[in-house]
């Protein structure tokens, strides 16, 4: 039997495993908790803290994470289940956290709704293994490197649903978030629909106090355990609205302040504001010129994600900051992650509403066209009935179109792209071909919008993506009915993927991160609330102010500013371009025949594309990184089967499938 070893081994993974004889058990783990036979039941690392479990005769369960109860009640929640199906904890327990519980011989294995947490499965010597990282168990089953899901990580920001969660290894299966992996006692298993987002009906009044209760309520399970907690404290909203009701714990809160290099940002000054309402917060600061850059010592080697995170190229970055934090030894650090994605809303809605209040859809509608300069043809075109399938059709149509161009041998396609992106802080247009014609139209108001295609993809990566694209626009459900529905979770979905990414990132330092604005609890109280009354043109994150009035400082809820980041991405770009250019000498991707490294060299020297989206170069970048931490590393974990261990390298798959 193969097994892996990745060359960092994160601080805290956990491998769920059968109670069979002959199962592969991973090395490295320093807790184990053990089935009523005595059998390897959960083989892992976490800190002791991390868990909460109760057993009763032939049931057991175990909380991993940030979980808001104490064993004697978990108790009584086993013993009530009628079976593992009943065991839905998401409304009677707060928090973060990953649940692993077995009944009768049935077993039932979920992460969070949100994403911040995951499961996937995989398949070694017959039985089946579940895990809360990918990457650990392709090492256990010896998996291969999937070509088309590293095709589709190098579009910018990301592919749309589905394409945007195929795992990067042959042979491992990732469960949606919304699901729950369930495994009888034959080892036959089946993802079971656990979460659907609520009905959106409440007024702004009603869902702001809920709100607000939910997140004081996240906020407060972070901060019970006293000792010392940092906190991210940028001058945002969102950070600002954490620090706040973290400053009213037990605990002692240090909250952390980057400085920009932009003059114009004036994030500090307002985290100085926030900071001096709080008589109890530590704020400590963090100098623009100790600051990494974005790229800065992306060529080293550090931490690993169990997939391709574009958020590696700020590593350098976040590990700053923690180290800085380090001389308080904080137990965890609270972020804002989530508050954009949550209540920030999108304006995708008002073709819905215009169907029920025509007269307040087209006053949002003049006041979003007066900001992004949308023109009113292109905007009332979009207001149409449209599903998401026909949407997916337009961005297959554009790859097709660009796929064939190549294959005519026509190399002016070189950087033709899925999406065209507008100015800084303008929604992207994209150009609809019919006929011979092109006309645009306003993606910001449609199901998701188009992701930017890099020109140095090879042909063959973009035959993967085409292809993926044609299948998905003909197979594809979209997460929710409607647009701002689905929108809603998959830009959810993605923050909670990016959090997830940089949690694995700090994971060997510590501490580990927590976002409350992901919890179940506090997503479920937000999207309760009509989309209209959530999004507004003329105010930023109305929900959210109104929920934290009593709260933040009315002086720091009336802001009207916010900084761009962009400054600091170009800079990191002009410092590292070198360093960047010397990295396309061996590419993983080149070698894997995704990438045509001399056109990469050049978008490294000149900027990512014709119209200097200097992030479109992140993706690619960032994956690159992934596999040199993969590539030649072998995968080493004891297999326990007939005494025999093998090992084997990481290899790829011809093409990769849906």
């Amino acid at each position: 039997m193969t097994t892996s070893t990745l060359r960092h081994r994160p601080a805290c993974w956990f491998v769920v495993l059968p109670d069979r004889e002959q199962v592969a058990v991973p090395a490295g783990g320093r807790q184990v908790v053990r089935h009523r036979s005595g059998r390897p039941w959960i083989v892992g690392d976490w800190p002791a803290a991390a868990m909460v479990s109760a057993t009763a005769g032939r049931r057991q369960i175990a909380l991993v994470g940030c979980a808001a109860v104490r064993p004697g009640r978990l108790l009584g929640l086993l013993v009530a289940a009628h079976d593992v199906h009943t065991l839905d904890l998401g409304r009677e327990v707060a928090g973060d956290y990953h649940l692993i519980a077995e009944i009768d011989g049935q077993a039932r294995i979920q992460g969070t709704a949100t994403g911040t947490r995951r499961i996937f499965t995989a398949r070694v010597g017959g039985h089946l293994l579940a895990a809360d990282r990918a990457d650990i168990l392709a090492g256990l089953c010896g998996a291969r490197l999937d070509r088309t899901a590293l095709a589709l990580a190098l579009l910018d920001p990301s592919p749309p649903h589905p394409l945007d969660d195929l795992v990067p290894f042959t042979s491992v299966t990732a469960v949606p978030p919304e699901d729950y992996l369930f495994v009888d006692r034959d080892e036959q298993s089946r993802t079971i629909r656990r979460w659907r987002a609520p009905a959106a009906v409440r007024s702004r009044s009603e869902g702001a106090a809920v709100l607000r209760a939910a997140l004081a309520e996240a906020v407060a399970v972070r901060v019970a355990g006293g000792r010392t907690v940092s906190a991210d404290l940028s001058g945002g909203l969102d950070s600002s609205a954490v620090c706040c009701l973290a400053a009213r714990g037990p605990a002692d809160v240090v909250a952390l302040t980057g400085l920009a290099r932009d003059p114009g940002d004036d994030d500090a000054y307002w985290a100085g504001r926030l900071a001096a309402s709080l008589p109890s917060l530590t704020r400590e600061t963090l100098a623009a010129a100790d600051l990494p850059l974005v790229y800065d010592r992306i060529d080293e080697p550090g931490p690993t994600t169990d997939r391709p995170f574009v958020g590696v190229v700020d590593r350098a970055k976040l590990l700053a900051g923690l180290d800085h934090l380090a001389l308080y030894a904080p137990r965890l650090h609270l972020t804002g992650f989530g508050g954009d994605e949550l209540v920030g809303g999108a304006p995708n809605h008002l073709p819905s509403l215009i169907r029920r209040r025509p007269v307040m859809a087209l006053r949002h509608l003049r006041g979003y066209r007066a900001q992004e300069g949308w023109p009113w043809a292109a905007s009332l075109r979009m207001m149409r009935s449209r599903d998401y399938r026909d949407c997916l059709r337009d961005m297959a149509r554009v790859l097709a179109v660009a796929r064939d161009a190549r294959t005519g041998g026509t190399r002016a396609t070189r950087g033709v792209r899925v999406g065209y992106p507008g100015r800084p802080g303008r929604s992207a247009r994209m150009l609809r071909t019919v006929g011979r014609r092109t006309r645009p139209y306003v993606t910001a108001l449609d199901w998701t919008p188009p992701p930017v295609v890099p020109g140095w993809l090879t042909d063959d990566a973009l035959d993967l993506v085409a292809e993926a694209f044609a299948v998905a626009a003909e197979q594809a459900l979209p997460l929710a009915e409607t647009r701002a529905g689905h929108t809603d979770l998959f830009t959810l979905r993605a923050g909670a993927a990016a959090f997830r990414g940089f949690d694995q990132i700090a994971d060997p330092l510590g501490p580990p991160l927590s976002a409350p604005f992901y919890d179940e609890r506090v997503v479920r109280a937000a999207l309760a609330v009509r989309p209209e009354l959530r999004a507004s043109p003329w105010e930023y994150k109305p929900l959210l102010k109104e929920a934290m009035q009593s709260v933040v400082p009315a002086e720091c809820l009336g802001r009207r500013t916010k900084a761009d980041a962009s400054t600091e991405e170009d800079q990191g770009l002009r410092a590292n371009r070198e360093m960047l250019v010397k990295l396309c000498d061996a590419s993983p991707l080149a070698e894997l025949g995704l990438i045509e490294p001399d056109l990469l060299r050049q978008a490294c020297r000149t900027g990512a594309v014709p119209d200097h989206r200097a992030e479109a170069l992140q993706p690619t970048i960032a994956t690159d990184a992934w596999l040199r931490a993969l590539t030649g590393t072998v995968l080493t974990s004891p297999v326990l089967t007939r005494g025999e261990l093998t090992t084997s390298e990481l290899t790829t798959s011809d093409r990769g499938e849906l």
